[in-house]
């Protein structure tokens, strides 16, 4: 229903100004109660489930212990069996030999620079400079370089896109591209942050049907 504004005393006017102000106030307090009950709904949602996942961490925890060292021996004759030094690898991973079943244990790694990684950053950069063509391929490699070498927030290089570039090297074909890829990947350092099981068994179910069942724990 239309409403001529024009046609309306100001009287009203006024009494409907006050009706929309009235209504403004409601669906503000509606939308504050919104709010508070979903605060409340998060908390609850805590609060019924943190203890458990606390309970299941110290397991895991005392679980992911045990292995590692139930493997150390494995892993130590593996070596000494097949002669490698892969001991120190960051996981290694256990098959029954009909493949029924499998564990692998290792540590999650996040890659970072050690600081020496400027010097082979300046070698790519010149090189960078030097394609001033205007081949599709020219700008598609430009447009790669200048992606993995994109900086965030802090001024910081992300290590894996940067790993990516290695990629380039043969199309690249450049002494300089290849003297700045050395540098930067010997800059890159592998952190291990946390220990991991994964792996899986395979399980008959009840209707005779099998299937893989995967898991995967982690631990800080």
């Amino acid at each position: 229903m239309n409403v001529d504004l024009s046609q309306m005393s100001a009287e009203a006017l006024k009494q409907l100004e006050n009706q929309l102000k009235e209504k403004q106030r409601a669906d503000r307090l509606a939308k504050q109660k919104n709010r508070q009950t979903l605060l409340e709904l998060e908390s609850e949602l805590v609060d019924n489930n943190i203890d458990f996942c606390l309970s299941q961490r110290e397991d895991v925890e005392d679980l992911v212990a045990k292995l590692f060292q139930e493997a150390t021996t494995i892993i130590e004759l593996r070596s000494e069996l097949y002669g490698n030094k892969k001991e120190a690898q960051d996981s290694h991973t256990f098959t029954k030999p009909d493949g029924s079943a499998s564990i692998r244990i290792g540590w999650n790694v996040r890659p970072a620079f050690n600081g020496t990684e400027s010097e082979g950053l300046k070698k790519i950069k010149t090189y960078m400079s030097s394609l001033a063509g205007d081949s599709e391929n020219e700008k598609l490699l430009l447009e790669f370089l200048n992606t993995a070498l994109r900086t965030d927030a802090q001024g910081n290089l992300n290590p894996r896109e940067v790993r990516k570039l290695g990629t380039l090297r043969q199309k690249a074909n450049s002494v300089l591209f290849d003297e700045g890829m050395d540098i930067i990947e010997q800059a890159i350092i592998d952190i291990r942050t946390s220990m991991y099981i994964r792996g899986y068994k395979l399980v008959t179910f009840e209707n005779g049907i099998e299937k893989r069942v995967n898991f995967n724990f982690s631990i800080d």
